[in-house]
């Protein structure tokens, strides 16, 4: 990739970066740490990527040691890393940026593609919903420049996207430096292991927290249905046990290595196993039981008396956590609560087959399954989950969020993965890439029984989880094989870049024909912007301030409409309001401080949508310059009341 498309990532993330210190809710601990580790990600990309590896559990705990509680800390941690990674990458011609190119994959550019596309696509969509295009792009550019790290409010769909983008970003930086360090896959382990442990003390000071304030607590809780669930830093507890899954299978994988620290790393693993526990979640221990006979079956062969001992240990742990499960948690391991979660989940996959097949070519758009599912789930679900429908399958969420073309190139990136792992594998039988195999896979077990990869903090640990993984086997493959393909260069291959420009291409001009499709689906009756909130006038009718320009939408069957309005401008000007409807001028009436009715004829004959009226309001007016004591700096227009709409005949209102 040539500089300009280096500096053209860079230039986003550093001003989401800044915002980070030029948001009102910033301090100056905020702006000098935040300056520092900006400068490490630069001198030390290594360094702040280990950092954040470390840390990314954390951003609850550092958001408020540092005063603000609302910053997302791990992503800006995550955000400036991969900055310092791309500004280590301009010079041309060094290791570092060969690396990174040579992992940019065609199917991480088009999920990339795909993802932005989606997101391009319903951002016109919430526009149009929400309010006038020019105060839109306002409020979105206020947003990267102040807000992005505290408050994204109307805009949570990019925070969403950013972090699936975010994720394929460290995956593919994690990858190249193990490419080009030989010692990152190490330390990077010890790092993830470390951090993934000291969350894990957190759950088991939190519980002995519990008991200390009031010993029958554990008590009560376990008689709940709901049982024992411990997670304080990350409040979804699938995801949270996900992550410490992975993270005690790579501490298992690093203690069969040989080194002289194995007893420290089997140590680590103990809270990691009580924290997963702790989660109260039948699937994580299942999955982790998963990830453990795959960590057996690649290490069986290794006649190291310290690896069988760490296997055994290991076992006898996991039998233990299920032996005792119901009783010291609290719910069942295969009754009633079991067959009802497990009910819960099939009909959640029917509902998400549902969801696709209303949009299955490009998803009905990131973060917007509940949107639909709510709608199209069956009466038994309904009956058995009264929150949000998230498909609690990430496969079922990709698939649904981003069509079967998102869910094919996501697919793409795992097998193209996992198969180098394995390659790998069956080559060395390194200890420590089985133990982070065995967790990926725990990982990906879980992933289908919940949304662990909706979770930041969780998804950037499996990113960086995979991105080890996959770089260390390439580093251990034969050398001259690049760590773009494995095996020969086929005609495809070769190819393969202008393959995915043409298919990028087509989903870049996708993006008109998908939202104009969206838009006509919006139900625009009874749709406005450009009003404010309802009051009441002395008399009792209920009326709202227009600003300078309102727009409201009418049943296309409509043939009049009556709006009343009054000019309580504190003057003795008239205002002058002009209608349009449908884009042509229907009326001009001069508004004064008495009530009257404005009629708009509509065009004959029913529309097959609705009609679109704007009220032009001059002169509008600012309440705190021409009242005095007023603070109101609203820039309002007119009184509107509530409209009266005609219908045609045989036509219903």
């Amino acid at each position: 990739m040539a500089a300009a498309g280096w500096i053209t990532v860079i230039l986003p993330l550093a001003v989401v970066l800044l915002s980070a210190g030029l948001s009102p809710a910033s301090n100056w601990t905020v702006r000098t740490t935040l300056a520092g580790f900006c400068i490490l990600a630069i001198v030390r990309p290594d360094a702040a990527l280990l950092v954040t590896t470390a840390l990314v559990g954390f951003g609850i705990i550092l958001s408020h040691l540092a005063g603000v509680p609302l910053l997302r800390v791990t992503e800006v941690l995550v955000v400036a890393s991969l900055a310092g990674c791309c500004v280590r990458a301009l010079p041309h011609g060094t290791p570092f940026r060969h690396a990174l190119t040579d992992w940019i994959s065609v199917p991480i550019v088009l999920f990339v593609i795909t993802a932005v596309a989606s997101t391009v696509v319903w951002l016109r969509v919430y526009q149009f919903e929400t309010g006038y295009a020019s105060a839109y792009v306002q409020a979105l550019l206020h947003l990267v420049s102040r807000d992005y790290f505290v408050q994204p409010g109307d805009f949570a769909v990019l925070v969403s996207t950013a972090v699936i983008l975010e994720g394929l970003a460290l995956y593919v930086v994690v990858a190249a430096l193990c490419q080009v360090d030989a010692t990152f896959f190490e330390r990077a382990l010890r790092m993830l292991t470390a951090g993934g442990a000291g969350l894990a003390v957190m759950s088991a000071v939190r519980l002995a927290e519990i008991l200390l304030r009031n010993p029958g607590a554990i008590g009560a809780m376990r008689a709940t249905s709901y049982g024992i669930r411990i997670s304080p830093q990350i409040p979804d507890y699938i995801a949270a046990g996900s992550y410490f899954a992975l993270c005690w299978l790579v501490a298992l994988g690093i203690a069969m290595a040989p080194s002289r620290s194995r007893l420290v790393w089997l140590a680590a693993g103990v809270p990691l196993m009580a924290a997963l526990y702790l989660t109260g979640s039948r699937s994580v221990i299942a999955a982790a039981l998963v990830g453990l006979v795959a960590l057996v079956l690649i290490v069986v062969r290794q006649r190291a008396a310290a690896a069988r001992g760490v296997v055994a240990f290991a076992v006898l742990a996991v039998l233990v956590m299920l032996l005792s499960y119901q009783w010291m948690i609290g719910r069942d391991v295969a009754g009633e609560m079991a067959r009802r979660s497990l009910t819960v989940r099939i009909e959640l996959v029917r509902t998400g087959l549902r969801v696709i097949a209303t949009r299955p070519l490009f998803g009905v758009g990131i973060d917007r399954f509940y949107v639909l599912a709510g709608d199209l789930a069956s009466p038994e679900l309904h009956a058995l989950w009264a929150g949000r429908m998230h498909p609690h399958n990430d496969f079922l969420r990709f698939g649904g969020e981003l069509g079967l073309v998102g869910l094919g190139l996501f697919l793409w990136i795992l097998t193209a993965a996992g198969r180098r792992i394995l390659e790998a594998l069956r080559r060395t039988r390194d200890a420590r890439l089985a133990g982070l195999a065995g967790g990926l896979l725990a990982f990906l077990v879980t992933s289908l029984v919940s949304n662990p990869l909706m979770v930041p903090e969780v998804s950037y640990v499996f990113w960086i989880a995979l991105g080890l993984a996959v770089g260390h086997s390439a580093r251990l493959q034969a050398p001259g094989v690049m760590s773009g393909s494995t095996g020969p260069r086929s005609r495809v291959f070769q190819l393969r870049w202008p393959i995915a420009v043409l298919l990028g291409g087509l989903l870049v001009f996708s993006i008109p024909s998908r939202a104009r499709k969206e838009l006509a689906s919006v139900n625009l009756r009874g749709l406005s912007y450009g009003f404010f909130e309802w009051g009441m006038e002395a008399d009792g009718t209920p009326a709202r301030w227009s600003g300078p320009r309102a727009t409201l939408f009418v049943d296309g069957g409509a043939q009049l409409v009556e709006i009343p309005l009054s000019g309580a401008a504190p003057s003795s000007l008239l205002q002058q309001v002009e209608v349009r409807v449908d884009g042509r001028v229907a009326n001009r009436i001069a508004v004064g401080p008495e009530r009257q009715r404005l009629r708009a004829l509509l065009p004959a004959g029913a529309s097959t949508g609705p009609h679109r009226i704007d009220l032009i309001v001059s002169p509008s007016w600012v309440p705190a310059e021409v009242i005095p004591g007023s603070q109101d700096r609203r820039v309002l227009g007119v009184k509107v009341g509530e409209i009266k709409v005609i219908m045609t005949p045989n036509q219903s209102r």
